[in-house]
C-alpha cells in the first residue's frame, strides 16, 4: 500500500511577489545610482510635465521616467533615435510589475545631440541676460596676480607661463588645476571659479584649455560653468583655444581670447614697449619746457616793442620775472616728473633684472649643461662619469659627476 504525503502549498498574490522583488532591488545599492546608455524612443511629455519614454539597445529595452523637476532642468530636448545615457534608480512600477528607471539627468551622445543641447542653454542663457554687454567688466591694465583655472599637465599652462615671462614677468600666476574634460570635468571648473572668487588679491582669471572637438570642450558648454563665471567678482577671460567657434563659456566671460596665448596677450602689457613708452614720455617733457620758454620769450619781444619809452623799462622788468618764474616752474615740473619717470624705469629695470637668469646666478646659483650644451633639470639627464659645465655668476667649471641622486 502506498502512501502519499500532501506538500502545503504557500500561494502568494501578484501584489505580494511584485513587493517582494521591489525591495529586493531597492536593497542593492549600486542599483541606486547607475549609468544606461541606449537609443531613445517613444518620447513623451504629460500634461504635469512628466517624461515617459523608453531606452533601448539592438538586444532589449527598459522603460524610463524622467519627473517634472529633472526634466526641467535638462538642457537640451532629447528627440526619438537619439543617442543618450542617463543616470538615475532602478525600480519596479509595482501597478503594472515593471521594471523601470527613474531618470535624474540625461546626457547627449554624438554630435547632433551635442549641437541641439549647445543651442538650447545658449538661448536660455541668452533670454536670462548672461551675455549682455553690460555685464562685461573691465580687465585690469596692470595686473599684478593672475588667476589660471586649466589642467597642470596640459599644454595651455605652459603657453601662458611661456607669454607671461615673456611679455610681462612681473605677474605672478596662480593655477587652480582642474580635469577641463570628461564627467566631472565642468563641476571642477566651476568650483575652482568660486575658490578663486574667495581671494580678493587676485586681479583677473583665465579660465580654459587646448584646442579640441566638441566632445573635448562640452565642459565649456556646461550651465555650471556659465554660472559660475558670470557670478565671478573677478574679470573672467576664456581661452579655449584653436578652436573657430564660440563655446557658452566665451559668451558669458568679460573676454574672449582664442588661445590660451592670446589670453596673455589681453591681459598684460608688453615691457618692451612699456620702456619705449617712458622713453617718449622723458622726450616729450623736454620739448614742452623747451617750447614754453620759447613762447614766453617771444611774447616778451612783442610787449618790449609795444610800450611807451616810459612804461617799457618798467614792463620789460616785470615780464623778466614772470618769464624767470614760469621758467624756474617748468623746470622744476619737467624735472620732477623726468625724475619720476627715471624712478619707475630704474624699478621696472631692477625687478626684470632680478627675475633674469644674470641676477639669479649672482644670487648664488648656477647653471648646469651636459656635454652638448642642454640645460640640466633632473639627475637623471646624466650619467656617473660624464663631464658637465656649470655657468657661475663669474665664470665657469668643467665638473666630472662622480655621484648622482635624485630629491625624494
Amino acid at each position: 500500500m502506498q502512501i502519499e504525503f500532501q506538500i502545503p502549498r504557500t500561494v502568494h498574490s501578484v501584489s505580494e511577489i511584485t513587493e517582494t522583488l521591489s525591495r529586493l532591488i531597492q536593497a542593492q545599492p549600486h542599483l541606486q545610482s547607475v549609468w544606461v546608455q541606449g537609443q531613445i524612443s517613444n518620447w513623451v511629455r504629460s500634461s504635469p510635465g512628466h517624461i515617459y519614454f523608453t531606452l533601448k539597445d539592438a538586444k532589449s529595452q527598459i522603460r524610463c521616467v524622467l519627473f517634472r523637476p529633472n526634466a526641467n532642468r535638462l538642457s537640451f530636448r532629447p528627440r526619438d533615435g537619439d543617442a543618450v545615457r542617463v543616470e538615475g534608480k532602478i525600480n519596479i512600477y509595482v501597478r503594472y510589475g515593471e521594471y523601470q528607471i527613474n531618470v535624474n539627468d540625461i546626457e547627449p551622445l554624438g554630435i547632433g545631440a551635442l549641437q541641439r543641447a549647445f543651442e538650447a542653454l545658449k538661448q536660455r542663457l541668452a533670454d536670462e541676460g548672461l551675455f549682455d554687454a553690460k555685464h562685461k567688466k573691465p580687465l585690469p591694465r596692470f595686473p599684478q596676480k593672475i588667476g589660471v583655472v586649466t589642467s597642470e599637465k596640459g599644454k595651455a599652462i605652459n603657453d601662458i607661463r611661456t607669454q607671461l615671462a615673456k611679455r610681462y614677468p612681473l605677474a605672478e600666476l596662480w593655477l587652480y588645476p582642474t580635469l577641463v574634460q570628461g564627467e566631472q570635468a565642468a563641476e571642477q571648473i566651476a568650483h575652482a571659479i568660486r575658490v578663486m572668487n574667495q581671494h580678493d588679491d587676485i586681479d583677473v582669471l583665465i579660465v580654459g584649455r587646448g584646442g579640441g572637438s566638441i566632445e573635448d570642450l562640452w565642459a565649456f558648454n556646461e550651465e555650471s560653468v556659465a554660472r559660475a563665471i558670470f557670478d565671478s567678482a573677478i574679470p573672467v577671460v576664456s581661452a579655449v583655444g584653436h578652436q573657430p567657434d564660440f563655446t557658452i563659456a566665451d559668451m558669458v566671460s568679460d573676454n574672449r581670447a582664442p588661445t590660451p596665448s592670446a589670453a596673455v596677450e589681453s591681459i598684460v602689457p608688453d615691457r618692451d614697449e612699456l620702456l619705449v613708452q617712458l622713453g617718449g614720455q622723458e622726450s616729450r617733457l623736454r620739448r614742452s619746457a623747451t617750447q614754453n620758454i620759447k613762447n614766453l620769450n617771444g611774447k616778451l619781444a612783442e610787449m618790449q616793442t609795444a610800450l611807451s619809452p616810459t612804461r617799457r623799462k618798467e614792463a620789460i622788468y616785470q615780464r623778466y620775472q614772470t618769464v624767470d618764474n614760469l621758467e624756474a616752474a617748468c623746470r622744476a615740473t619737467g624735472e620732477r616728473r623726468l625724475n619720476n619717470a627715471e624712478h619707475a624705469l630704474y624699478t621696472l629695470a631692477q625687478r626684470l633684472h632680478t627675475l633674469s637668469p644674470l641676477g639669479t646666478l649672482q644670487r648664488g646659483y648656477s647653471i648646469s649643461r651636459d656635454e652638448d650644451g642642454a640645460v640640466l633639470t633632473d639627475s637623471g639627464q646624466v650619467a656617473v662619469g660624464e663631464r658637465i659645465e656649470v655657468e657661475l655668476s663669474q665664470g665657469a667649471l668643467t665638473c666630472k659627476v662622480e655621484d648622482k641622486r635624485r630629491t625624494p
